[in-house]
């Protein structure tokens, strides 16, 4: 799996995990010979202090001792010796005086495959960054941006309901005064009426006297 698909799957799929104490550096009996892919013993790092997660299980593929051929050398000239020497200074310092007589190893060349290490060690750090800069990019700043967006569209949708709640409010108002006039303008125009059929009835009266 990728950096990249490490990154998305912590992000979207991984749940928290409790920090878990690591297996021991050798899966081997205390007898038996370590392998070389389990010299980071030599390490003074103590494996309980990582996180036993899927980013370190993919450090530790990348940066595999046994591939370093001067450690997996001076590894497998060690491993004879587990179980006759006990002391790992002791036991190493021999294996090295072995190698050097009889395959030229060096001091040199086994510090220099610990810094070959470290180069890919950071070359993985650096692709690690890139990527998850890349996932950044799409998973965070892009959605912070549409969440900005979305926060604004609200905002206006808020201003525009205001105005229409306002417009409401003076429409209301308005209804209220027209109601008023027309219950008046009613009043009024009812007044005019009785008051005029009142005036009509009279003058008939008086031309009904006057006819005779």
């Amino acid at each position: 799996m990728t950096f990249i698909d490490l990154i998305k799957n912590a992000i979207f799929e991984e749940e928290p995990q409790g920090k878990q104490p690591l297996r021991p550096a050798s899966a081997a009996s205390s007898t038996a010979a370590p392998a070389p892919a389990r010299m980071s013993s030599m390490s003074s790092i103590s494996a309980s202090d990582v996180s036993d997660n899927k980013f370190y299980g993919r450090l530790v593929k990348q940066t595999d001792l046994s591939a370093v051929p001067e450690l997996a050398k001076i590894e497998s000239f060690a491993a004879p010796l587990a179980a006759v020497i006990q002391d790992k200074s002791l036991r190493y310092k021999t294996a090295l005086a072995t190698a050097q007589s009889q395959a030229g190893l060096t001091k040199q060349g086994i510090l220099k495959g610990f810094d070959n290490l470290l180069s890919v060690l950071d070359s993985s750090a650096t692709s690690f960054n890139q990527q998850s800069d890349e996932v950044g990019k799409t998973e965070v700043d892009a959605k912070t941006q549409q969440l900005s967006d979305l926060k604004a569209a609200i905002q206006e949708k808020n201003k525009e309901i205001a105005d229409m709640e306002q417009q409401v409010k003076s429409m209301e108002s308005a209804v209220e005064v027209s109601r008023a006039k027309l219950q008046q303008a009613k009043a009024t125009f009812a007044a005019a009426y009785e008051r005029r059929k009142g005036e009509i009835q009279q003058q008939r009266k008086e031309f009904e006297i006057i006819l005779q």
